[in-house]
């Protein structure tokens, strides 16, 4: 396989693999037990990939995996700034007292 193809598929691998790691962990966070084990299925397949791209033993692959990696990551942190990053917040305010804020 030609070096340029091995270093597109470690980048998108990366990039896919840091998407779908955070994805899952936002619906652990949220107790979304079904969406949360069908990303860690996605994750274990990007991992096998990812594997297989790295044993080529391209050192470029790998410096693309972990730049994918990162913008994955920073992609989707960036686009859920504006949304709740704790389940908690999405809950009514109650007072001390149990009842509820008005």
């Amino acid at each position: 396989m030609p070096w340029w193809i091995v270093v597109t598929f470690a980048f998108v691998c990366g990039f896919l693999m840091d998407v779908v790691w955070t994805l899952c962990v936002t619906a652990v966070t949220c107790k979304k037990p079904l969406t949360a084990a069908n990303f860690s299925a996605l994750l274990y397949l990007c991992t096998v990939v990812s594997t297989v791209l790295i044993v080529e033993r391209c050192t470029t692959a790998v410096a693309a995996y972990i730049v994918g990696g990162w913008l994955g990551t920073y992609f989707v942190v960036a686009h859920r700034r504006h949304s709740p990053s704790n389940p908690r917040q999405q809950q009514s305010h109650r007072n001390p007292e149990g009842e509820q804020a008005r």
